[in-house]
């Protein structure tokens, strides 16, 4: 427990007067200590004295008070305590010291003002846990064990709340500081003890009702317990009222059942007719002798059903005199003819007394149907049923309650009356609602109008207020009294009280909600570990790209700069500078299609779309297939013809195809096999394959009976520059070259392959329902009769070299060249006025404006005037435009014959739209 001396000076805040009294005494003490500390030893430390003075203010006078004492302790120090030094060292001392001790003064203070209201909250809560224990119906004690050695000997109270003391037996003034086998010698302390020892062996918590013997009286005492730590905490309440209470209210169910039972037999064993209406006339219920009468089921006489017994010449003069009856909640009496079972009218004499409510509103009638003689001894019988009948649901725990069949509330039990302190006719009609919390009003209004529509049963939980202003949680049900056309006439309900289970509910929500939390912690601390261990998967795999393209460029640099080399050395050996200029062309060559298959890796390369027929693309390459599986290798296609066409560009596709059919090749080696490649249409749910959306795909599978491939292998296939394949034998970018054009285009990969039993591919190429594009047939090439001497060309590069040898190689083909470094200049060039025939330029370029830019502010400007771009590698900047550009491209590297038919292509295509 906190000590007092620590309430006091921690709520000291709440007098300012007095606390801010304190922080100025505190930092008059240490100003006193400092200076104590002067006269006993040379030159003491300045600051120390004051920091006891800071934590002392904080904790009296909260933050406001600690910086107080900080403000007058830096004040104290530089009056009184800094030493005298020359001015130019003044900053550097005596200034640095003030600070650091002003900043190390509001660090404690922070420090001490978090310690304060840690006290504060302490003294809270002891005051509120001793205001709850001095006030608690339930006893509650905590108790420690007393062992001899390791053995528990007994227990002790080591603390008892009021409740407990009050159930002391009679001279003991007290429990805490007690032992249990001393308070209660003989069995009733063994039993204790026999408990207390339980409990401390199993943890609890537990419940128990036992029976005690206290003061020579037997009592009942509901009890439950826990361990924490090595004590135990132990409630408990004398339950003997309760379950007096709970047998005598048994007992009266019992009657009630006996009553109503014996009302049943005596109005069936009767010889008169009874009956039951409610308050709108309609009969409720007849006993035996009125069905022996009518010769008909009770089902046919509920409601009105009965008055089709009654004589026409009665029914108005019975309707009137039974509807003045209720209009004034009157007894009825009347003498009318009623058909017999036999045919024959026989007059009865009846006689209805009202069923009325304790608040006198009619409920019904109950009637009897008899000859002179009987009329006061049935009527009698029939009263007392009735009386018998409120008794019993005036003895339920529940709180009743009935309604009419429009849903108005003409009854309330005298439970309802007592819980809530209010009037019964403050709370009929539709005035129980008031008592209703306001949040849970207008849903419970709604449950009850659906209810008595028909269309919902009545099941609700709402809070009703007590008479002391508590809200508790309580469960309404109702259910309806039908006729035989299942049309209700009388609603019943009742509201228990299910606080408890309500408030151990939202515990056990809160419970969950906190595991559901951790549980969603834990698997965020998981993706952030795989995302790490994917980073740095791919972090190997760059490195792994970048070696192999440094290795494979290293190789073709050899071959070119070596080449170049030894031509500048003896530019004379014209056979020599030819072989050497081939060779490096070659390796050029080489470069640029290493190149390609890594721009198709990274998914980047320049895709021109069409919508494709898949099948009939393969028809076409399928010749070039078979000559690249070779001769020893039997190849079939199988084509569903309902397999439709997929957007991608055809050229792409038919090099990726062809590198799977002769990795095939290789996998199957020099011996015969078999190479299958099936088309077909499929859908794909979401999540059966990775990178691949739930839709309809064109799947295009490539078999080989080959020898297979380890899980090993099959985990690092689509990596660049790995390969199986012998040195020399491969580059190991063929399935990255085929995964990158797949996934450039919405699709996915994926293979299926054993060791030993061949290796299955499979493109899934996403679905299209527009109409494919017509593939050409092979024709002869033509070329153009178009000459580019003369021609006058804006070519427009950023690059300084490359810019000097396209303009080189436009001048060799006799074209007249004006070459600008980017898109501005370009455009101010064509602002000027000068003509020009054609339009050449890099996609890629500085300053903000690409070559695709260029081209459309060109368009824009020129209809008429052709354009040819040139790119090594687009980017992102190729992305949409591509769809809908039409100007052709040319891709770098390329050779003068190349430069030339692309020139000369773009011009004849001029010359005929002109």
């Amino acid at each position: 427990m906190i000590g007092r001396w620590a309430q006091r000076f921690a709520t000291a805040i709440e007098r300012p007067a007095a606390a801010y009294g304190l922080v100025v005494a505190a930092v008059a003490a240490a100003v006193g200590v400092r200076l104590l500390a002067g006269l006993l030893i040379a030159d003491p430390p300045a600051f120390m004295a004051f920091f006891p003075a800071v934590l002392f203010a904080t904790l009296v006078a909260g933050g406001r008070g600690g910086l107080l004492a900080v403000a007058l302790s830096v004040v104290a120090v530089v009056a009184f305590f800094l030493p005298h030094i020359p001015a130019h060292r003044l900053w550097a001392t005596q200034h640095v010291q003030v600070a650091m001790f002003a900043a190390t003064c509001v660090i404690m203070v922070a420090m001490a003002r978090a310690l304060r209201a840690g006290i504060l909250h302490g003294v809270t809560a002891e005051e509120r846990f001793r205001a709850a224990q001095e006030r608690a119906l339930d006893a509650f004690v905590i108790v420690d064990a007393v062992r001899t050695g390791d053995r528990i000997v007994d227990f002790v109270w080591s603390y008892a709340n009021p409740a407990a003391d009050r159930m002391a037996p009679a001279g003991i003034d007290g429990l805490t500081g007690r032992r249990v086998l001393s308070v209660f010698p003989g069995d009733a302390g063994q039993l204790i003890f026999e408990r207390y020892l339980d409990l401390h062996a199993r943890g609890g918590p537990d419940l128990l009702e036992t029976q005690r013997v206290i003061d020579g009286q037997e009592r009942w005492v509901r009890t439950s317990g826990v361990r924490v730590r090595n004590s135990l905490a132990v409630t408990f309440r004398d339950i003997t009222e309760e379950r007096q209470a709970a047998e005598a209210v048994r007992a009266a169910e019992a009657e009630a059942r006996r009553s109503r039972d014996e009302f049943e037999h005596i109005a069936n064993a009767t010889p008169v007719m009874i009956w039951m209406s409610d308050a709108s006339t309609r009969c409720t219920w007849v006993n035996q002798r009125w069905l022996d009468f009518s010769g008909r089921e009770m089902a046919a006489e509920l409601g009105v059903g009965w008055m089709d017994r009654l004589h026409p010449d009665d029914k108005a003069t019975w309707r009137a005199n039974y509807g003045e009856s209720i209009a004034h909640s009157d007894p009825f009496h009347a003498q009318y003819r009623l058909l017999r079972h036999d045919g024959e009218y026989r007059w009865i004499e009846g006689f209805a007394a009202p069923r009325l409510d304790e608040q006198g509103e009619l409920i019904g009638y109950i009637s009897s149907a008899v000859d002179i003689n009987d009329r006061k001894s049935a009527e009698e019988a029939l009263r007392v049923g009735a009386g018998r009948m409120r008794a019993l649901m005036e003895t339920l725990p529940q709180m009743m309650w009935a309604n009419r069949a429009d849903g108005y509330c003409d009854y309330l039990s005298t439970q309802w009356l007592a819980y809530t302190g209010v009037r019964a006719e403050d709370h009929l009609g539709f005035g129980w609602l008031d008592a209703i919390h306001p949040e849970d009003r207008d849903d419970c209004r709604r449950a009850w109008e659906q209810a008595v529509a028909g269309t919902l049963p009545f099941d609700v939980e709402y809070r009703i207020r007590r008479h002391d202003g508590v809200w508790r949680w309580f469960q309404g049900r109702a259910a309806a009294v039908r006729d035989g056309e299942g049309r209700a006439t009388r609603w019943f309900g009742s509201s228990s009280d299910i606080t408890e289970i309500v408030e151990a509910r939202r515990d056990l929500e809160t419970r969950v909600a906190e595991r559901t939390r951790e549980l969603q912690e834990s698997l965020e601390e998981r993706e952030r570990a795989e995302a790490a261990l994917a980073q740095a998967q791919r972090l190997e795999t760059v490195g792994r790209l970048t070696g192999g393209v440094a290795h494979d460029f290293n190789n073709l640099l050899t071959v070119v700069i070596g080449g170049l080399d030894m031509m500048l050395r003896t530019p004379n050996d014209a056979a020599r500078v030819t072989r050497l200029g081939e060779a490096a062309l070659a390796a050029g060559r080489r470069g640029e299609r290493l190149t390609r298959q890594l721009l198709a890796f990274s998914r980047r390369q320049e895709l021109k779309l069409d919508v494709m027929d898949v099948g009939a693309l393969i028809a076409q390459v399928e010749p070039l297939v078979r000559r690249a599986a070779g001769e020893a290798i039997e190849l079939s296609v199988r084509t569903d013809p309902a397999t439709g066409a997929s957007r991608l560009d055809g050229a792409q596709f038919e090099a990726a195809l062809l590198n799977l059919v002769v990795n095939a090749a290789d996998a199957i080696g020099a011996g015969a096999g078999r190479i299958e490649i099936a088309v077909d249409r499929t859908t794909l749910r979401d999540g059966e394959v990775g990178g691949a959306a739930a839709g309809d795909y064109v799947r295009v599978a490539v078999s080989d009976s080959g020898a297979g491939m380890s899980p090993e292998v099959l985990k690092r296939v689509f990596e660049p520059f790995f390969t199986t394949k012998e040195v020399g034998k491969g580059t190991g970018l063929g399935l990255a070259q085929v995964y990158g054009f797949v996934t450039q285009c919405g699709g996915a990969v994926t293979i299926d392959s054993q060791v030993g039993q061949g290796a299955t591919v499979t493109l899934l190429l996403p679905a299209v329902e527009a109409p494919p594009t017509v593939i050409a047939t092979a024709e002869p090439q033509t070329f153009s009769a178009v000459s580019t001497e003369g021609a006058k060309v804006l070519l427009v590069e950023d690059d300084v070299a490359v810019r000097a040898v396209a303009e080189g190689l436009l001048i060799e083909l006799g074209c007249e060249v004006q070459a600008e470094p980017d898109a501005p200049s370009a455009l101010r060039r064509l602002a000027e006025g000068g003509r020009f025939d054609v339009l050449i330029s890099d996609i890629v370029m500085p300053g903000g404006m690409s070559g695709l830019d260029l081209a459309q502010a060109a368009r824009q400007a020129r209809p008429e005037l052709p354009i040819l771009l040139t790119t090594g590698y687009a980017g992102e900047q190729w992305g949409a435009a591509a769809a809908a550009a039409d100007w052709p491209i040319l891709r770098k590297p390329f050779r003068a014959e190349q430069l030339g038919a692309a020139l000369r292509k773009v011009l004849d295509w001029t010359s005929e739209t002109a």
